[in-house]
């Protein structure tokens, strides 16, 4: 039986390898996103992807990363959005995180939240 990892090694090689092997791919490469798939092929993302392809000698605009970082940034702020106070008139629930299948909220009261801050 094989107990190694069940990553691929082209996803698990250092830069230095990764450039010597990135240079063989680039010629075999055909698509349109090449920053896409440079860090899909070798498992890196795609700030990595973008100067790696450059050390290889790929002309990359400035235009083009501004835009990479800037959807990273926005993908990041989705992921670590805050729950905000639900104000829909509800005078129990300072956040209801949901509803039962009958219709009933659930959540924070403000009631728990005023019992926090006097602690």
């Amino acid at each position: 039986m094989k107990t190694g990892s069940q990553t691929p090694k082209r996803k698990r090689l250092i830069r230095k390898t990764r450039l010597q092997v990135a240079e063989s791919w680039i010629k075999k490469y055909n698509g349109k996103k090449i920053i896409y798939g440079y860090s899909k092929w070798f498992g890196v993302d795609k700030i990595c992807a973008i100067n790696e392809l450059r050390l290889l000698g790929i002309i990359i605009s400035e235009d083009l990363e501004k835009q990479v970082r800037k959807s990273l940034q926005n993908k990041n702020k989705l992921k670590t959005k805050e729950p905000t106070i639900n104000n829909d008139g509800d005078e129990n629930f300072a956040f209801i995180a949901g509803y039962t299948p009958g219709g009933m909220p659930y959540g924070i009261t403000r009631e728990d939240i005023e019992k926090e801050t006097e602690i």
